[in-house]
């Protein structure tokens, strides 16, 4: 709050030195003295006064009240004005009360020629607008940094409505009329007949000199606020661009929790708004998408969510992985029901980890077994070999997991790559997603034929010409599969360490 009052009694500084400047300038250093202690008075104490009556809404929330309560609200959004309009009628009197006083007595400045009264009203209206514009803007400055503090306090102020443009137009206009009117006044400070009495020409002459004062203080105020606009106009653009700049790289960065401060009741204020409820949205979009992606692979929930849940039918060729833990049933059966799916559970976060890495998709969880598909949905021109290298890479995790009560599994994998169709199934507000085709069938077949061969991956020959010299292969033959017409030929991937190591113990 002391920032406020500050600011309020800057005016008071304000008008006393470009009221010395033009008392020195037009050589009334004689008035200089009953100018100042007008200012002490209504710029100084009554300002005070009133600045403590303006604020109290506001002080009375930053003193610890519970709520924001409308009163408070509507004070910050209005604080600005009030004090502008404020400063501007206490410099209006403190000004009237000083010409009066050069002139006698308020009947005798009063009793001016018009058109001396007028130009001199018109130049002391002129200097109040330069002082509450003044003003205007350092409380609105004091405004915006109280609302940044409170915003991150976790209070907000919505904007209202846009005022910037009308703000920008106010202060360019005071400061273009100022070098309008001070050729004019030329005109009005001259006596209206050369030979009128004595003493009415040393009365025109006391509002002379006045005015001449006065038009000098409007001169030096134009310049004062177009240097004071000129520097909170530039950081009016430049600060709300950077809070929004900021929060715009985080959220770049993935850091959807970032937000832009709103410290303005203006159009920066409404943007900062705008941009926080999009982000908002995509919080809440990307809440669903992690949701969803618990229940169906996380690019297809991505999918699902961009076609606003369907994902139309796609065949293409793409490689299909099948994997079942060995002997299950029996290791279930020495389980407690809950400790089962805790094992599964670890399982199948072990086996997702893997696959997820390399570019596979789980699209079913089939009791204690797993598919998944690789370049469908998600496309990957070197399917056949993540999926051998998914197979390889699950294999050597187990070797070292250890489950729940000190449980080992040890799986088998069948690998099959062809054409397969994928998209969604079900009915009603029921949807999945899954892949058919013979190339699913067909790496189930292998899986099972594992127990046949001794192995733990088999697949099939486009695996193997696709995965290529990347692989390390054996060729186990010419099988027949129940369900396929042809025979098929079968192979078995195997790392170089492995395959080193079993001819070392040979």
């Amino acid at each position: 709050m002391l920032h406020y009052y500050a600011g309020m009694l800057s005016a008071a500084v304000f008008a006393a030195a470009l009221g010395s400047v033009a008392a020195y300038t037009t050589d009334h250093l004689e008035s200089l003295p009953h100018l100042l202690a007008e200012i002490a008075l209504w710029l100084g104490i009554v300002n005070a006064a009133g600045a403590l009556v303006i604020l109290r809404p506001v002080g009375r929330f930053l003193r610890g009240a519970a709520v924001v309560q409308p009163a408070f609200e509507r004070r910050m959004r209005a604080l600005p004005r009030i004090s502008g309009l404020w400063l501007s009628a206490l410099t209006a009197a403190a000004l009237l009360g000083h010409a009066a006083a050069l002139n006698g007595s308020w009947g005798d400045f009063a009793g001016a020629q018009p058109r001396v009264l007028v130009g001199t009203l018109v130049h002391i209206a002129l200097f109040a607008a330069y002082v509450g514009l003044i003003g205007y803007f350092l409380i609105f400055d004091y405004v915006v940094r109280l609302r940044r503090r409170l915003w991150e306090q976790g209070v907000a102020i919505a904007p209202r409505q846009g005022k910037f443009m009308r703000r920008l137009i106010a202060g360019l206009l005071a400061v273009a009329t100022a070098p309008v009117l001070l050729p004019l006044s030329d005109r009005w400070v001259q006596p209206a007949d050369a030979g009128m009495p004595m003493a009415m020409a040393m009365s025109a002459g006391r509002h002379v000199g006045h005015m001449q004062q006065t038009s000098q203080m409007d001169l030096y105020a134009a310049l004062l606020l177009a240097a004071v606009l000129i520097f909170l106009m530039v950081r009016g653009f430049s600060r709300p661009v950077a809070i929004l700049l900021t929060a715009m790289r985080q959220v770049d960065r993935g850091d959807l929790a970032a937000k832009a401060p709103v410290v303005s009741d203006d159009e920066f204020g409404l943007l900062a708004q705008r941009f926080n409820r999009m982000i908002d949205g995509l919080r809440e979009r990307d809440r669903i998408r992690k949701i969803f992606g618990r229940f169906v692979p996380e690019s297809v929930a991505a999918t699902l969510l961009v076609d606003e849940g369907a994902i139309a039918p796609k065949e293409r060729e793409a490689t299909v992985l099948f994997t079942d833990i060995e002997n299950f049933t029996l290791i279930a059966a020495s389980l407690d029901p809950r400790d089962i799916l805790d094992v599964l559970n670890a399982y199948f976060e072990e086996i997702a980890q893997v696959v997820h890495a390399h570019g596979g998709v789980i699209t079913q969880f089939q009791g204690d077994a797993v598919l998944a598909s690789f370049n469908l949905p998600a496309s990957d021109p070197e399917h056949a070999r993540h999926a051998v290298e998914a197979a390889l890479a699950i294999q050597a995790r187990l070797a070292e997991a250890v489950f729940g009560g000190g449980i080992r599994l040890r799986t088998r994998v069948g690998i099959s790559t062809g054409p397969v169709v994928g998209g969604t199934v079900g009915g009603g507000d029921r949807l999945g997603y899954t892949v058919h085709g013979d190339t699913v069938n067909l790496a189930a077949r292998f899986e099972a034929m594992n127990k046949e061969f001794g192995s733990r991956v088999l697949v099939s020959a486009r695996t193997a010409e696709l995965a290529g010299e990347a692989i390390a292969l054996r060729d186990r033959g010419i099988v027949t599969v129940r369900g396929f017409h042809e025979p098929l030929r079968v192979y078995e991937p195997f790392t170089r360490e492995a395959e080193a190591a079993q001819r070392a113990r040979g």
